[in-house]
């Protein structure tokens, strides 16, 4: 006689969520809750539709899982509220723009790397009929490049202008609010940023970068 011993494994698919947002909230939920009971070490994956992680995370008794390099693009963007013993491992997603609009994959995984549960949300975010996207190419030779942005209507009461780049921290490329306030500048950009004397009055709002460099490519938002 003799003993038949079969290992199955179990992966479970939920069908496509689906959620939409205006540009310029301040962030968006990707919910992702389920009552299947999981074993006591985790890893949870939020990957995007070209498979660059978006965020990595794990319950775990100890710390022996190398967590792999979150894509630049969702650095300092994301946040897990680490509620996994509720089975909750929904992901925020801080300053979505039109270019986040993407489908996700939150994939669990065991201590032997097989999936074990799967979701996916699809994510829209309708960009806000004020932006307006501009692209700029400089060569690196030059000595400055003018990042534009202009606004058309009049302003009854003080603003504050930022530029950032989300993909940074402090993601602070330049602030204004009737003189600079560069106190939160980042030191990528020290004394190589500056705005016309009377932006605030013409509505001119566009940057001057000295000094251009291939480290300054990336998307910045006035």
């Amino acid at each position: 006689s003799f003993i038949l011993m079969l290992s199955v494994q179990l992966m479970l698919l939920f069908s496509v969520y689906r959620v939409e947002v205006d540009s310029g909230v301040e962030s968006v939920l990707l919910p992702f809750k389920t009552t299947v009971s999981l074993p006591k070490d985790v890893k949870v994956t939020w990957t995007n539709d070209s498979g660059r992680i978006v965020h990595m995370d794990q319950r775990c008794s100890c710390n022996s899982i190398r967590l792999e390099e979150q894509y630049r693009l969702y650095r300092n963007r994301t946040e897990m509220k680490k509620r996994f013993n509720l089975g909750d491992f929904s992901l925020i997603l801080k300053n979505p723009t039109d270019r986040d609009s993407d489908t996700y994959t939150c994939s669990i995984t065991n201590s032997s790397g097989n999936v074990l549960i799967k979701k996916q949300v699809l994510l829209n975010v309708k960009a806000s009929q004020d932006v307006l996207t501009v692209k700029v190419e400089v060569d690196d030779w030059e000595p400055s490049v003018v990042l534009p942005c202009q606004y058309s209507q009049r302003l009854e009461e003080i603003v504050t202008v930022k530029w950032s780049r989300l993909d940074l921290n402090p993601n602070i490329v330049h602030q204004r609010q009737e003189a600079d306030d560069l106190r939160g500048q980042n030191e990528l950009f020290k004394e190589r940023t500056s705005m016309r004397p009377e932006a605030l009055d013409s509505g001119d709002f566009s940057l001057t970068l000295t000094e251009p460099q291939v480290s300054d490519s990336g998307v910045y938002i006035c």
